[in-house]
């Protein structure tokens, strides 16, 4: 008993002893601030790699590049992560992807088709999507070229827009970061860009940034998050492959009458791994993946089998793509492109947040490439291909009441409309039959009715009347139409009675 009061006395002397080091370790430790509070370091902190600045949400140029780079080995080399940022854009700028000028003026059209076609925009299009969620940023520059020359648009590699180490800082230059040159006072207002050891001033490039705070100078990859995960997933498949090659070996006990000794010569000679025939054939091979224990019935063998259970591991793939699903905000079967494990009613509810995500990465490459479309108006009118106002003719109602045709004269319209690839599978004869029947009996309106087509009913105002103007024999044939067809059911319903 009296030992047992010796020893704790011991233990308590020893753990004060050890309070008092760490106490002292703590007072020669330097703390570091986080928002003005005092944070204790981190224990394990050698065993993480800091990814980014402590005093921003942006990664620093070094950060940067090995995200970028492991980004593309992921696009290149991991098939989920192919199909991810595929996925994309198919969705954004796939097929029926278009932008078309908002002003109905040849010289506008024409600028923008020929545009198009020089720059190779079709497959551009697709690039500008594929860079921006792989690599987190696009950097297009624009050369304006010569009066008659087209303006032409080309890619700037992100990894040499960085900051020269031997620049020179003067007093009427902006804050300089990760080779962009901002305002002093403003941040988002860009001066600059330095490429390659050059200055590109700001109004020569569009910068596309995606997943960041708009007062962050540089973009983070759509893989970010899924890096680890997609790595993960692979590994585990490979460990799968060489769990099943395991579970394949089997053993073929050959059993020899006689002493051990006997076994043992027989073994030998007969190796039929290595050993040749005089003829210089093989011996009687055993068949692949099998292996033969020779033995004699005085030696008793127990055959193991990999016994393994290990079943339990699918269920660490299916978690692996879960999280692979929920960092890509799609569901698990668009990122396996498995559908076999859905059916039609469950496929409809999970397709809804990949709808809503593919949207909103539509809603924000719309407005890059809006952008684009005006950059390339302002040139030609600048360079005097497009004429700086144009005529329109509006209806407005005249004193008697009478619609008439009014001309006006106003700036050239350098805005677009895009049309996007749809989204969902959708029946639109028989969902426009129930809006129609809907909208006969007033229970919706026309602009809720257009609405549910995905159709703004402004603008397809403004597009009919616009039509109407520029084709009026177009409008005479449809109503035309739209008599016989009249006349052609009252004749069935007549044959009917």
């Amino acid at each position: 008993m009296f030992e047992r009061i010796r020893t704790r006395q011991i233990e308590g002397k020893i753990r004060l002893q050890q309070a008092e080091i760490d106490l002292t370790n703590l007072s020669n430790t330097k703390p570091v601030t986080e928002s003005g509070n005092f944070v204790l370091p981190e224990t394990d902190a050698a065993d993480w790699h800091l990814m980014g600045k402590t005093s921003e949400k942006g990664l620093d140029s070094t950060d940067q590049e090995t995200l970028r780079e492991q980004a593309q080995k992921t696009y290149y080399k991991n098939t989920h992560g192919r199909n991810i940022i595929r996925l994309f854009e198919k969705y954004v700028a796939g097929r029926g992807f278009n932008i078309s000028p908002v002003s109905s003026m040849d010289a506008v059209v024409d600028y923008w088709k020929e545009f198009w076609r020089v720059n190779k925009m079709a497959l551009r299009v697709k690039e500008i999507v594929r860079r921006g969620m792989r690599d987190g940023e696009d950097f297009l520059r624009y050369f304006e070229g010569e009066k008659e020359e087209m303006i032409k648009v080309r890619f700037m590699n992100p990894d040499f827009v960085q900051t020269p180490t031997d620049l020179k800082i003067t007093e009427d230059m902006g804050n300089v970061n990760d080779g962009i040159e901002t305002d002093k006072e403003d941040i988002e207002n860009v001066l600059g860009y330095y490429y390659k050891g050059d200055r590109i001033p700001a109004k020569e490039v569009d910068h596309i940034k995606i997943l960041v705070d708009s007062d962050i100078l540089r973009g983070r990859s759509f893989y970010e998050p899924l890096l680890q995960g997609l790595a993960m997933y692979k590994k585990w498949l490979a460990d799968r492959m060489k769990l099943n090659e395991q579970r394949t070996v089997i053993a073929v006990i050959k059993k020899v009458k006689g002493n051990p000794t006997d076994a043992a010569n027989i073994a030998t000679k007969y190796e039929t791994s290595k050993l040749l025939n005089p003829d210089g054939t093989t011996k009687a091979r055993a068949p692949k993946n099998v292996s033969v224990i020779t033995t004699n019935k005085n030696v008793d063998y127990e055959l193991k089998t990999p016994n393994l259970q290990a079943s339990d591991v699918q269920h660490d793939g299916v978690a692996l793509l879960r999280d692979i699903s929920a960092g890509s905000g799609l569901p698990e079967y668009m990122v396996t492109s498995d559908t076999s494990s859905s059916n039609y009613a469950s496929t409809l509810v999970a397709e809804g947040p990949a709808v809503m995500e593919f949207e909103d990465w539509q809603d924000f490459f719309g407005e890059a490439f809006k952008v684009m479309f005006y950059r390339v108006i302002e040139s030609g009118i600048r360079k005097g291909k497009i004429p700086k106002q144009e005529t329109l003719t509006e209806q407005i109602v005249s004193p008697e009441g009478k619609l008439v045709d009014k001309k006006i004269t106003k700036d050239t319209s350098t805005e677009c409309t895009i049309t996007f690839p749809d989204l969902v599978a959708r029946d639109v004869e028989k969902e426009t039959k129930a809006l129609i029947l809907q909208r006969g009996q007033e229970w919706i309106s026309d602009t809720t009715s257009q609405a549910k087509l995905d159709l703004d009913h402004d603008e397809e105002r403004e597009l009919l009347k616009k039509e109407e103007i520029e084709n009026p024999e177009k409008d005479e044939e449809f109503e035309k139409d739209e008599e016989d067809l009249e006349v052609e059911k009252q004749k069935k319903e007549m044959e009917k009675e």
